[in-house]
């Protein structure tokens, strides 16, 4: 129920972004996603404290993350922005031709995975080595990341049969990919504003089906 919360809460402030942005959603190539919303989540202030003082905070943490034990930084999350998305500077108005019910914004992924801290705020520049952008499917960063081709278009995995891990061991962890905190599926919120769980069942299709915004696929009845 909290980490339902907070993924809702997250969703709400990037439509807050969006509509103080001319329905822009925050842009990965400028800010970090998470870092971008700060101001949406009441927690602007921290804008002026420099990045070591940064608490954790408790919107952007799962209290299920069992990778929280192993961190080295507050400036971390549980809770993954899809690159496919915000890495393209789109809006709520034109950017989501296959529906924003069908387009995935965010979902559950290890805080640190194999030693990486999923970062709020440092991004692209990283620290010490041991941080990345709080992201999923970045094609930067070597992620599996959704492949489109066809008519109709068909969309898999860069990584072939791969989609998202279910509850695994911090020792276990893919960085190229989201994983479920919880076993029963992982957690995502939509680009309309809803939360959902998505089974470990769930196809490869149907799942990157659902991480592209506007490539034209029908998703399966798995969603």
């Amino acid at each position: 129920m909290k980490s339902t919360n907070n993924l809702k809460q997250i969703d709400l402030a990037t439509h807050l972004y969006a509509d103080n942005n001319s329905g822009r959603l925050p842009f990965l190539a400028g800010v970090p996603t998470h870092s971008a919303l700060l101001f949406y989540i009441e927690q602007g202030n921290l804008y002026q404290k420099p990045v070591g003082e940064y608490p954790l905070i408790p919107l952007y943490i799962s209290p299920a993350d069992p990778s929280l034990a192993t961190r080295k930084l507050n400036t971390i999350s549980s809770y993954a922005s899809n690159a496919v998305v915000f890495r393209k500077q789109r809006s709520f108005e034109s950017g989501f031709q296959d529906g924003t019910s069908n387009t995935i914004l965010f979902a559950e992924h290890y805080a640190v995975c194999n030693g990486l801290h999923q970062d709020t705020v440092l991004g692209l520049y990283g620290i010490f080595g041991i941080t990345r952008q709080a992201t999923f499917a970045d094609e930067e960063y070597g992620d599996a990341y959704p492949i489109s081709s066809g008519s109709p278009p068909v969309t898999t995995s860069s990584k072939p049969g791969l989609t998202f891990q279910v509850a695994p061991k911090v020792t276990g962890c893919d960085f190229r990919l989201a994983q479920s905190i919880h076993r029963n599926g992982i957690l995502v919120a939509l680009a309309d504003g809803s939360i959902r769980i998505l089974a470990p069942s769930i196809s490869e299709r149907t799942y990157w089906a659902a991480v592209t915004p506007n490539s034209g696929e029908v998703l399966g009845n798995d969603w």
